[in-house]
Protein backbone atom coordinates (compact mmCIF):
# COMPACT_ATOMS: atom_id res chain seq x y z
CA UNK A 1 0.00 0.00 0.00
CA UNK A 2 1.57 3.35 -1.11
CA UNK A 3 -1.03 5.82 0.71
CA UNK A 4 -0.11 6.12 4.30
CA UNK A 5 -2.85 4.63 5.96
CA UNK A 6 -2.88 5.73 9.59
CA UNK A 7 -2.07 9.96 8.88
CA UNK A 8 -3.06 12.65 10.80
CA UNK A 9 -6.89 13.39 9.98
CA UNK A 10 -7.32 9.47 11.03
CA UNK A 11 -6.41 10.10 14.49
CA UNK A 12 -8.00 13.70 14.73
CA UNK A 13 -11.41 12.12 14.84
CA UNK A 14 -11.09 9.11 17.06
CA UNK A 15 -10.98 10.92 20.85
CA UNK A 16 -14.98 11.84 20.50
CA UNK A 17 -16.32 8.33 20.03
CA UNK A 18 -17.00 5.18 21.62
CA UNK A 19 -18.15 1.40 20.34
CA UNK A 20 -21.63 1.17 21.58
CA UNK A 21 -22.43 -2.43 23.24
CA UNK A 22 -25.70 -3.52 24.03
CA UNK A 23 -24.92 -6.75 25.49
CA UNK A 24 -23.45 -7.55 29.37
CA UNK A 25 -20.38 -8.58 29.77
CA UNK A 26 -19.51 -12.10 31.05
CA UNK A 27 -16.04 -13.26 32.32
CA UNK A 28 -12.88 -11.38 31.58
CA UNK A 29 -10.17 -9.19 33.34
CA UNK A 30 -11.57 -6.15 35.38
CA UNK A 31 -12.39 -3.30 32.59
CA UNK A 32 -15.26 -0.95 31.95
CA UNK A 33 -18.32 -3.08 30.76
CA UNK A 34 -20.93 -3.96 32.61
CA UNK A 35 -21.30 -7.45 33.33
CA UNK A 36 -24.00 -9.99 34.90
CA UNK A 37 -21.72 -10.92 37.88
CA UNK A 38 -21.78 -8.96 41.33
CA UNK A 39 -18.67 -7.56 42.31
CA UNK A 40 -17.65 -4.18 44.12
CA UNK A 41 -17.98 -1.21 41.49
CA UNK A 42 -19.77 2.14 42.98
CA UNK A 43 -22.97 0.78 40.65
CA UNK A 44 -25.84 -0.41 42.91
CA UNK A 45 -27.39 -3.66 41.24
CA UNK A 46 -29.61 -5.46 43.82
CA UNK A 47 -30.20 -6.42 47.76
CA UNK A 48 -29.89 -9.94 48.93
CA UNK A 49 -30.18 -11.23 52.57
CA UNK A 50 -27.20 -11.42 55.12
CA UNK A 51 -25.85 -14.63 55.06
CA UNK A 52 -22.25 -15.21 57.63
CA UNK A 53 -19.33 -13.91 56.22
CA UNK A 54 -20.71 -11.04 54.33
CA UNK A 55 -18.81 -8.00 54.10
CA UNK A 56 -20.86 -5.96 57.45
CA UNK A 57 -20.16 -2.50 55.44
CA UNK A 58 -22.35 -3.80 52.57
CA UNK A 59 -24.60 -3.92 55.49
CA UNK A 60 -27.67 -1.29 54.04
CA UNK A 61 -29.20 -0.42 57.68
CA UNK A 62 -31.84 1.93 56.18
CA UNK A 63 -33.84 -1.11 55.23
CA UNK A 64 -32.70 -2.85 58.19
CA UNK A 65 -34.24 -0.10 60.08
CA UNK A 66 -37.45 -0.49 57.92
CA UNK A 67 -38.27 -4.11 57.78
CA UNK A 68 -35.71 -5.19 60.79
CA UNK A 69 -33.62 -8.21 58.56
CA UNK A 70 -30.17 -7.75 57.22
CA UNK A 71 -29.58 -6.99 53.99
CA UNK A 72 -26.36 -6.29 51.65
CA UNK A 73 -25.69 -4.40 48.59
CA UNK A 74 -24.70 -5.48 45.65
CA UNK A 75 -23.13 -3.70 43.05
CA UNK A 76 -22.25 -4.29 39.12
CA UNK A 77 -18.63 -5.81 38.72
CA UNK A 78 -17.65 -4.24 35.55
CA UNK A 79 -15.82 -6.26 32.82
CA UNK A 80 -13.66 -5.93 29.99
CA UNK A 81 -15.30 -6.39 26.96
CA UNK A 82 -13.11 -8.73 23.83
CA UNK A 83 -13.37 -7.24 20.28
CA UNK A 84 -13.07 -10.17 17.21
CA UNK A 85 -12.23 -7.74 14.45
CA UNK A 86 -12.07 -9.63 11.27
CA UNK A 87 -10.40 -8.14 7.78
CA UNK A 88 -11.51 -9.40 4.46
CA UNK A 89 -7.89 -9.77 2.82
CA UNK A 90 -9.13 -11.22 -0.50
CA UNK A 91 -8.13 -9.69 -3.94
CA UNK A 92 -11.39 -8.22 -4.63
CA UNK A 93 -10.52 -5.82 -1.59
CA UNK A 94 -7.36 -4.61 -3.39
CA UNK A 95 -9.55 -2.02 -5.50
CA UNK A 96 -10.39 1.19 -6.29
CA UNK A 97 -9.08 4.59 -6.54
CA UNK A 98 -9.63 4.86 -2.98
CA UNK A 99 -8.48 1.61 -1.76
CA UNK A 100 -10.89 -0.59 0.04
CA UNK A 101 -7.96 -2.15 1.47
CA UNK A 102 -6.91 1.23 2.93
CA UNK A 103 -10.34 1.76 4.12
CA UNK A 104 -10.34 -1.57 5.93
CA UNK A 105 -7.63 -1.47 7.97
CA UNK A 106 -8.54 2.27 8.99
CA UNK A 107 -11.87 1.28 10.15
CA UNK A 108 -10.11 -1.82 11.76
CA UNK A 109 -7.81 0.62 13.73
CA UNK A 110 -10.45 2.71 14.19
CA UNK A 111 -12.31 -0.05 16.19
CA UNK A 112 -9.35 -0.93 17.48
CA UNK A 113 -8.54 2.44 18.82
CA UNK A 114 -11.95 3.09 20.50
CA UNK A 115 -11.83 -0.42 21.94
CA UNK A 116 -8.53 -0.07 23.82
CA UNK A 117 -8.97 3.17 25.03
CA UNK A 118 -12.00 1.66 26.39
CA UNK A 119 -9.86 -0.67 28.25
CA UNK A 120 -11.12 -3.42 26.07
CA UNK A 121 -9.30 -6.29 24.65
CA UNK A 122 -8.76 -6.96 20.90
CA UNK A 123 -7.88 -9.05 18.56
CA UNK A 124 -6.70 -8.91 15.03
CA UNK A 125 -7.96 -11.45 11.98
CA UNK A 126 -7.03 -11.21 8.28
CA UNK A 127 -9.09 -13.99 6.43
CA UNK A 128 -8.33 -14.88 2.70
CA UNK A 129 -9.03 -18.37 0.98
CA UNK A 130 -8.39 -21.00 3.52
CA UNK A 131 -5.77 -18.95 5.64
CA UNK A 132 -6.33 -16.95 8.52
CA UNK A 133 -3.99 -14.86 10.15
CA UNK A 134 -4.93 -14.15 14.09
CA UNK A 135 -2.90 -11.34 16.16
CA UNK A 136 -2.30 -11.76 19.69
CA UNK A 137 -4.55 -10.19 21.91
CA UNK A 138 -3.95 -6.17 22.52
CA UNK A 139 -4.84 -4.52 25.81
CA UNK A 140 -4.15 -1.24 27.58
CA UNK A 141 -4.23 1.96 25.25
CA UNK A 142 -0.27 1.36 24.82
CA UNK A 143 -1.59 -1.67 22.77
CA UNK A 144 -2.84 0.34 19.68
CA UNK A 145 0.79 0.66 18.17
CA UNK A 146 0.94 -2.86 17.93
CA UNK A 147 -2.50 -2.86 16.20
CA UNK A 148 -1.34 -0.36 13.92
CA UNK A 149 1.49 -2.33 12.70
CA UNK A 150 -0.23 -5.22 12.64
CA UNK A 151 -2.50 -3.77 10.32
CA UNK A 152 0.13 -2.54 8.19
CA UNK A 153 1.41 -5.62 7.11
CA UNK A 154 -1.63 -7.04 6.27
CA UNK A 155 -1.63 -8.07 2.16
CA UNK A 156 -4.90 -8.26 -0.08
CA UNK A 157 -4.75 -10.86 -2.77
CA UNK A 158 -6.45 -14.40 -3.30
CA UNK A 159 -10.14 -15.44 -2.53
CA UNK A 160 -12.17 -15.60 0.50
CA UNK A 161 -14.89 -17.77 2.09
CA UNK A 162 -16.47 -15.66 4.35
CA UNK A 163 -18.45 -18.32 6.46
CA UNK A 164 -15.62 -21.22 5.89
CA UNK A 165 -12.98 -18.51 7.52
CA UNK A 166 -14.81 -17.35 10.34
CA UNK A 167 -15.47 -20.72 11.27
CA UNK A 168 -11.83 -21.06 11.83
CA UNK A 169 -11.38 -18.54 14.45
CA UNK A 170 -11.69 -19.48 18.27
CA UNK A 171 -14.52 -17.61 19.69
CA UNK A 172 -13.41 -18.76 23.55
CA UNK A 173 -16.00 -15.89 25.02
CA UNK A 174 -19.02 -13.82 24.76
CA UNK A 175 -17.67 -10.52 23.29
CA UNK A 176 -17.99 -8.34 19.78
CA UNK A 177 -17.13 -9.52 16.63
CA UNK A 178 -16.54 -6.63 13.56
CA UNK A 179 -16.52 -8.03 9.88
CA UNK A 180 -14.79 -5.67 7.43
CA UNK A 181 -15.48 -6.92 3.71
CA UNK A 182 -16.81 -6.06 0.28
CA UNK A 183 -19.12 -9.01 0.89
CA UNK A 184 -18.27 -10.16 -3.07
CA UNK A 185 -18.40 -13.67 -4.09
CA UNK A 186 -18.37 -15.48 -7.05
CA UNK A 187 -21.42 -17.28 -5.95
CA UNK A 188 -25.35 -16.06 -7.05
CA UNK A 189 -26.89 -13.55 -5.17
CA UNK A 190 -29.00 -16.12 -2.58
CA UNK A 191 -25.87 -18.14 -2.29
CA UNK A 192 -23.82 -15.14 -1.44
CA UNK A 193 -26.60 -14.15 1.26
CA UNK A 194 -27.19 -17.37 2.13
CA UNK A 195 -23.34 -17.56 3.22
CA UNK A 196 -23.97 -14.12 4.87
CA UNK A 197 -26.94 -16.00 7.03
CA UNK A 198 -25.03 -18.38 7.96
CA UNK A 199 -22.11 -16.71 9.06
CA UNK A 200 -23.99 -14.29 11.45
CA UNK A 201 -26.05 -17.13 12.91
CA UNK A 202 -22.97 -19.24 13.74
CA UNK A 203 -21.78 -15.88 15.61
CA UNK A 204 -24.63 -15.21 17.20
CA UNK A 205 -24.22 -18.89 18.51
CA UNK A 206 -21.05 -18.30 19.52
CA UNK A 207 -22.66 -15.51 21.63
CA UNK A 208 -21.16 -12.48 19.59
CA UNK A 209 -22.64 -9.11 18.82
CA UNK A 210 -22.20 -8.88 15.68
CA UNK A 211 -20.95 -5.35 13.46
CA UNK A 212 -20.54 -5.98 9.73
CA UNK A 213 -18.92 -2.79 8.09
CA UNK A 214 -19.43 -3.50 4.53
CA UNK A 215 -17.04 -1.39 2.32
CA UNK A 216 -17.38 -0.83 -1.62
CA UNK A 217 -15.70 1.53 -3.81
CA UNK A 218 -17.26 4.78 -5.34
CA UNK A 219 -16.45 3.02 -8.64
CA UNK A 220 -18.36 0.04 -7.67
CA UNK A 221 -20.86 2.17 -6.30
CA UNK A 222 -21.27 4.66 -9.22
CA UNK A 223 -19.64 3.30 -12.32
CA UNK A 224 -18.87 5.25 -15.04
CA UNK A 225 -18.32 3.21 -17.84
CA UNK A 226 -18.31 3.11 -21.71
CA UNK A 227 -18.01 1.49 -24.47
CA UNK A 228 -16.92 -2.04 -24.57
CA UNK A 229 -14.53 -2.91 -22.47
CA UNK A 230 -12.99 -6.17 -20.29
CA UNK A 231 -13.76 -6.61 -16.32
CA UNK A 232 -11.45 -8.27 -14.95
CA UNK A 233 -11.64 -10.79 -11.76
CA UNK A 234 -9.73 -9.02 -8.90
CA UNK A 235 -9.81 -12.87 -7.13
CA UNK A 236 -9.70 -15.35 -9.87
CA UNK A 237 -7.82 -12.80 -13.11
CA UNK A 238 -11.48 -14.18 -15.18
CA UNK A 239 -12.20 -11.22 -18.06
CA UNK A 240 -15.55 -10.56 -19.20
CA UNK A 241 -16.16 -8.29 -22.05
CA UNK A 242 -19.15 -6.14 -21.61
CA UNK A 243 -20.58 -3.30 -23.72
CA UNK A 244 -21.23 -0.63 -21.37
CA UNK A 245 -24.57 1.51 -21.85
CA UNK A 246 -26.30 3.77 -19.41
CA UNK A 247 -29.50 1.24 -19.34
CA UNK A 248 -26.56 -1.56 -17.81
CA UNK A 249 -25.51 1.08 -15.65
CA UNK A 250 -28.63 1.65 -14.14
CA UNK A 251 -29.86 -2.41 -14.35
CA UNK A 252 -26.32 -2.74 -12.19
CA UNK A 253 -27.02 -0.16 -9.57
CA UNK A 254 -30.82 -1.40 -9.17
CA UNK A 255 -28.95 -5.04 -8.41
CA UNK A 256 -26.29 -3.61 -6.48
CA UNK A 257 -29.12 -1.82 -4.26
CA UNK A 258 -31.18 -4.79 -3.91
CA UNK A 259 -28.26 -6.71 -2.75
CA UNK A 260 -27.50 -4.26 0.05
CA UNK A 261 -31.02 -3.77 1.01
CA UNK A 262 -31.04 -7.59 1.37
CA UNK A 263 -27.74 -7.90 3.39
CA UNK A 264 -29.13 -5.45 5.54
CA UNK A 265 -32.46 -7.14 6.18
CA UNK A 266 -30.69 -10.47 6.96
CA UNK A 267 -28.32 -8.53 9.69
CA UNK A 268 -31.55 -7.13 11.38
CA UNK A 269 -33.13 -10.92 10.70
CA UNK A 270 -30.40 -12.20 12.99
CA UNK A 271 -29.80 -9.25 15.39
CA UNK A 272 -26.61 -7.88 13.97
CA UNK A 273 -25.79 -4.53 13.18
CA UNK A 274 -24.74 -3.65 9.60
CA UNK A 275 -23.16 -0.24 8.51
CA UNK A 276 -22.37 0.41 4.78
CA UNK A 277 -19.10 2.15 3.77
CA UNK A 278 -17.74 4.04 0.57
CA UNK A 279 -13.78 3.78 0.85
CA UNK A 280 -13.81 7.42 0.07
CA UNK A 281 -15.12 8.15 3.61
CA UNK A 282 -12.81 9.88 5.81
CA UNK A 283 -12.93 8.40 9.41
CA UNK A 284 -14.96 11.09 10.43
CA UNK A 285 -17.61 10.39 8.21
CA UNK A 286 -17.74 6.99 9.27
CA UNK A 287 -17.95 7.92 12.75
CA UNK A 288 -21.32 10.36 11.75
CA UNK A 289 -22.97 7.43 9.79
CA UNK A 290 -22.66 5.12 12.81
CA UNK A 291 -23.85 7.58 14.94
CA UNK A 292 -26.82 8.34 13.30
CA UNK A 293 -27.34 4.61 12.60
CA UNK A 294 -27.27 3.83 16.48
CA UNK A 295 -23.87 1.88 16.06
CA UNK A 296 -21.48 4.46 17.67
CA UNK A 297 -22.07 7.59 19.93
CA UNK A 298 -20.48 10.74 21.45
CA UNK A 299 -18.33 9.67 24.24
Amino acid sequence: MEEKIFDGSFFRGLNRIKLVIRITMQGGRSGMRKSAAKGSSVEFADFREYAHGDDIRRIDWNTYGRMEKLFVKLFVEEREAYYSVITDTSGSMNFGIKDKGICAARLAGAISYMALNNLDRVRLSAICEDKIVNSSDFTGRQGFNKAVAWLENMEFAGKTDLYKSIRGIPFNQKGVTVIISDLLSKDTTDENISSIADTIRYLRYMKQEVLILHVLSPEEMNPELEGTIGLEDAETGDILKVTATSHLCRQYKRVLERFINRVEECAKHYQAHYVPVCSDETIDMFIYKGIRSGQLENI
